[in-house]
């Protein structure tokens, strides 16, 4: 019985049979037969490459299955090397920020102080604020350009109060601080109270205190309102004389209020950032009525500036008096105010 033939594997190409055997020829036995040579087995045929369209059998299924392994290799390594990427970003970005955060803290620090100084220069380099002030209970006279209206009358003749605010009601009132000699009125003082602050980025220097007049006009001499004097006030050391060409601040002689140096040419006023001042300061006429502002002249570092001080973007207002008035009034403490017709300007009780 023949051998049986061993099993092809699947997809194995048959091998080529070899070439039948010839019958042997006798020879003589002096000569030995050469062996019979066998020819080497055909190569396996290499498979032919498919086109893609075609479908693959189903033996190149395995390759499929490596190729996806080969996707998702790659895309987890593109994965991981973006978050690489992303890490090694990040602490680079935190060493640069450590390295320039003390330049940047540096540079918005001066970029801060340029702009408060910036600020600072648009301003004026004091603020001030000015109104009249009255320091003690002197005699006091309130004068008005006419007579007093019948209302006006009325209100002031029966009204309970027997101080200031009556009077200081009336349109276009002028008052101060009345100075007499045995009777007689002599002068009004217009006093005010100059509170001042420095702003600027630096000292300012205040080198002269001077008075603008910016409109001059004969006395009022309509009606003379007066109230009698309840006690002495401290004398004030400023004061400016409205009637001199150019009207200095100058040093107040306690006798008899008159005027002497220049104030600034003895004494040295400087205002650092944030310091306060308060100036007091008296003004009078005996020729005008005046409307006159506050000049000081200051110096920054060599900069030479004017700041204007008035009554809240209002003139100061003065007058002197005149020999006569069309209409009288004085106060007394129990009595109220009363009439005293037209006269000279006289001081009651």
């Amino acid at each position: 019985m023949p051998p049986r033939r061993p099993k092809r594997a699947k997809g194995q190409r048959r091998p080529a049979e070899p070439p039948p055997q010839q019958p042997a020829v006798p020879q003589p036995e002096s000569q030995p037969q050469p062996a019979a040579t066998r020819q080497p087995p055909e190569p396996p045929a290499v498979p032919r490459s498919e086109p893609a369209a075609t479908p693959q059998p189903a033996a190149d299924e395995p390759s499929d299955a490596a190729a996806d392994r080969s996707t998702r290799r790659k895309l987890l390594l593109a994965a991981g090397g973006a978050a690489a990427s992303a890490v090694i970003g990040t602490v680079v970005a935190g060493v640069y920020d450590r390295l320039t955060s003390s330049e940047k803290a540096v540079r918005d620090d001066r970029a801060i102080e340029q702009a408060k100084r910036t600020d600072t220069q648009r301003k004026p380099p004091i603020a001030v604020n000015a109104y009249y002030y009255n320091r003690s209970d002197e005699a006091v006279a309130w004068v008005l350009p006419a007579p007093l209206t019948s209302g006006q009358r009325q209100e002031l003749l029966t009204s309970q109060h027997s101080d200031r605010e009556g009077p200081e009601n009336f349109p276009d009132v002028v008052y101060g601080v009345a100075r007499s000699t045995d009777g007689p009125l002599t002068r009004l003082l217009t006093r005010i109270r100059i509170s001042a602050v420095g702003q600027w980025t630096g000292p300012v220097f205040v080198r002269q205190i001077r008075a603008r007049v910016l409109k001059r006009s004969a006395p009022m001499s309509g009606t003379l309102l007066y109230r009698g004097s309840e006690g002495d006030g401290e004398p004030l050391k400023i004061g400016f004389d409205l009637d001199e060409p150019e009207s200095i601040a100058r040093v107040i002689n306690p006798q008899g209020d008159t005027l002497g140096p220049a104030y600034v040419d003895s004494r040295t006023l400087t205002l650092t950032p944030g310091e306060p001042l308060t100036i007091d300061v008296q003004a009078y006429t005996d020729r005008s009525y005046c409307e006159w502002v506050v000049e000081l002249e200051l110096d920054l570092h060599g900069e030479k500036r004017v700041q204007v001080v008035d009554d809240h973007g209002r003139p100061f207002r003065s007058t002197g008096l005149a020999p006569r008035y069309r209409d009288r009034y004085y106060v007394h403490i129990r009595n109220g105010w009363t009439a005293d017709g037209a006269g000279p300007p006289v001081g009651k009780k």
